[in-house]
C-alpha cells in the first residue's frame, strides 16, 4: 500500500472517512496501490465538512445544483513524478449548471449562474501506467455524467506562500451525488450504476444518499426544506 496526503485538512473532528480528491473535497488521500492492472484504483480520505444528513447539508451548504461534466483536463505528474514513472495525476473539470435545486436561507455566496470548476480524481501512474483514479464509493466526475452537488463558498486566503483563490467547493464524500434517473442511479467509482447502491439503514455511514436512493431532486428538496440546521462549526480554512 502506498500513501499519498495532501494538505489543508479541517479542523476538528470529522463523522467519516471519504472524499472526491484533495481539492474538490479538501482531503488528505490514502490511495491503495492494487496489484496487477486494476481498472480503478480506489482512494480514501476525510471530508472536510460534515455531510452524512438532511442537517449537515442545512447546516453547512450554501446551495445544490444538479449538474453536468462538459470538459476535463489533466494537470501533469511533478517533475519528480514523471522521471519516476509513478505519482498521481488530477483532473480539472467543468460543470454546466442544470439547476439549482435549493439554496440555504443565509448563503454566503449566491449561486453559480452558469459554470463551475473543481479539480477531480484523475490517474495513479504506476510503472509508466495511467490506471483511472476515483474516491471511495463516490463519482469520479465524468464527462456527460450528471450530479447532484452541495456546495459551500470558501472565501480566498491570502497567503503570501500559497495563495487560494476564493471558490465553490462539495462538503465531502456524500455530498455528491449521481443523478441519472434517480438519486445514486449514474456514475459511481468510474462506473455506470443502472440502480443505486444498496445500504442498511444500520450502517454508520448510512447517508442522505442512501434513504433517498432512486428518488428525484424533487423528493431530496422535501427533506431539506423540513431540516434544522444547527451551528455552523468551525470547519474548512478561515481566513485569519
Amino acid at each position: 500500500m502506498t500513501s499519498v496526503t495532501g494538505a489543508d485538512m479541517p479542523k476538528g473532528p470529522l463523522p467519516r472517512v471519504g472524499g472526491i480528491s484533495a481539492a474538490l473535497a479538501s482531503v488528505a488521500v490514502l490511495v491503495a496501490a492494487c496489484s496487477g492492472s486494476p481498472d480503478v484504483v480506489v482512494a480514501e480520505g476525510s471530508d472536510r465538512y460534515p455531510n452524512l444528513s438532511a442537517t449537515d447539508w442545512v447546516t453547512y451548504a450554501d446551495h445544490v445544483v444538479v449538474a453536468t461534466v462538459v470538459t476535463e483536463r489533466e494537470i501533469p505528474l511533478s517533475a519528480e513524478e514523471e522521471a519516476a514513472g509513478e505519482g498521481s495525476m488530477d483532473r480539472h473539470v467543468t460543470l454546466s449548471i442544470d439547476e439549482v435545486s435549493w439554496t440555504s436561507a443565509d448563503p454566503r455566496h449566491p449561486a453559480p449562474a452558469a459554470e463551475i470548476d473543481f479539480p477531480a480524481w484523475g490517474w495513479a501512474v504506476q510503472d509508466g501506467e495511467k490506471i483511472p483514479m476515483a474516491g471511495d464509493d463516490t463519482p469520479r466526475l465524468e464527462i456527460g455524467h450528471t450530479y447532484v452537488l452541495a456546495l459551500v463558498w470558501e472565501p480566498a486566503i491570502d497567503d503570501p506562500t500559497t495563495p487560494i483563490p476564493a471558490r465553490w467547493v462539495t462538503l465531502g464524500a456524500d455530498s455528491v451525488l449521481p443523478y441519472e434517473g434517480g438519486i445514486g442511479v449514474g456514475e459511481l467509482e468510474g462506473a455506470r450504476r443502472s440502480q443505486p447502491v444498496s445500504v442498511s439503514a444500520n450502517d454508520p455511514n448510512f447517508s442522505l444518499e442512501d434513504e433517498l436512493a432512486g428518488e428525484s431532486v424533487s423528493a431530496l428538496v422535501g427533506v431539506l426544506d423540513a431540516a434544522e440546521p444547527g451551528t455552523r462549526e468551525n470547519y474548512g480554512p478561515t481566513t485569519e
